[in-house]
């Protein structure tokens, strides 16, 4: 019985070492791996997702009135007016997590607010736009000038749209990422159309 205690004694004071040992093993073990193995696990190539870049509509750029011709102003005058109110983005990132570069495909639609005029007999209209994509210096980039015909389809004489999606490659590189650029837009407008669009914004603010 004696002899029987003593050997139980030694086995509980040894077995929190042994435990202690055994638990550095897989430590060490785990450690091992996680230092061999750690580019094969499929967490470590997690895609990289960019969001969207910053964008912009051009206030003096954002409305657009076209008149019949002549030399007539009036609202009686008007074919159809439009605005730029918001705009629609979709982005793509291709990156590679090795170099940390690669692209960004940004799909660019404004969406468009269009009211047909009392000068309108053809029940359409057509609008231009653009859209550019500049550094963080205003320095441009990419220009795309663009149109979009609209159809006053029945007794409809408003309408809102989204313009079909321009496709931009923006690239990307470990310095140059999503926030180094951004996309503006607005309608392209004759000095007349810009002035107008001018004097009506100063008429609002007084």
């Amino acid at each position: 019985m004696t002899g029987r205690a003593i050997t139980d004694t030694k086995t509980k004071s040894r077995t929190p070492l042994m435990r202690g040992i055994a638990s550095s093993v897989a430590l060490a073990s785990a450690l091992a791996l996680s230092a061999c193995g750690a580019d094969s696990l499929p967490f470590m190539d997690k895609e990289i997702i960019l969001p969207c870049p910053n964008y912009y509509i051009l206030e003096d750029a954002a409305n657009l009135t076209q008149f019949q011709e002549g030399p007539g102003r009036d609202i009686i005058d008007v074919l159809a007016r439009a605005r730029i109110g918001e705009m629609q983005l979709a982005c793509l990132s291709d990156i590679d997590t090795e170099t940390d570069s690669g692209q960004m495909i940004v799909d660019v639609s404004p969406i468009i607010a269009a009211e047909m005029g009392p000068a309108n007999t053809s029940n359409t209209a057509t609008f231009p736009y653009f859209v550019v994509v500049t550094d963080p210096d205003k320095n441009i980039l990419y220009r795309e000038p663009l149109t979009v015909r609209v159809s006053f389809e029945g007794n409809k004489t408003q309408i809102i749209l989204i313009a079909p999606p321009t496709s931009i490659e923006l690239p990307i590189t470990p310095e140059i990422r999503n926030d180094y650029y951004r996309i503006y837009s607005g309608f392209e407008l004759t000095k007349e159309q810009v002035e107008y669009n001018r004097k009506a914004i100063q008429d609002r603010l007084q």
